[in-house]
């Protein structure tokens, strides 16, 4: 297999730590889709990353859906996805909500990157909001017994430290520790496991 996408893009990173946690081999392409379109085109109609491409050639976007098909090439003890139900109901939406953690940290990055008296103060806290509520969410599941746990890497837990990480590099006056304890805690057991180590920019 081979990953097509920056490990800046948390999106490409948690497909990348997603398949070092299934065992899976691949290899790697360091493109970023905004510096090369024409590329990221040539392998994603939209032109963005990540795109796995399998060995019989077939090109798989969006890095859940990718993540869910990783989840089902291995056992149940390393499965990330659970395969159905409540409890793979619960880790689709916690992850979800991870990802769009990550969307609303950039879309309030680029806001503030606007030129003086273009930019939205109303946005920027929305945006605001939106990170804060997310991460509460993520710290209640993160509590004791919790789906996102030390014990077992799964799409949820995975997700949560992808968008923990990623935050600070963008709104460095966002502390995820300070909204989510929990998940923190949760952050720094995995930090030096081989899916995060091997990932991080």
């Amino acid at each position: 297999m081979k990953l097509v996408g920056t490990y800046v893009s948390p999106y490409a990173r948690r497909v990348a730590a997603a398949l070092i946690a299934c065992g899976i081999p691949y290899e790697h392409e360091d493109l970023n889709g905004y510096t090369e379109p024409v590329r990221a085109r040539q392998l994603n109609p939209v032109g963005k990353v990540p795109v796995l491409i399998l060995d019989d050639g077939e090109h798989l976007i969006d890095s859940t859906a990718i993540i869910d098909h990783l989840s089902e090439l291995t056992d149940s003890v390393h499965e990330l996805v659970p395969r159905s139900g409540p409890a793979r109901r619960a880790a689709l939406r916690l992850a979800a909500i991870a990802t769009t953690i990550c969307e609303q940290v950039t879309a309030r990055y680029n806001e503030r990157q606007r030129p003086v008296g273009c930019t939205s103060p109303e946005q920027v806290e929305r945006y605001r909001l939106q990170i804060i509520g997310g991460f509460k969410t993520l710290d209640a599941a993160a509590a004791a017994a919790g789906p996102i746990s030390t014990e077992r890497l799964s799409v949820a837990t995975l997700s949560a430290i992808v968008a923990f990480e990623y935050t600070p590099t963008w709104c460095p006056d966002l502390d995820p520790a300070e909204m989510a304890p929990a998940l923190a805690k949760v952050a720094a057991a995995w930090r030096d496991a081989p899916p995060f180590a091997r990932t991080r920019t």
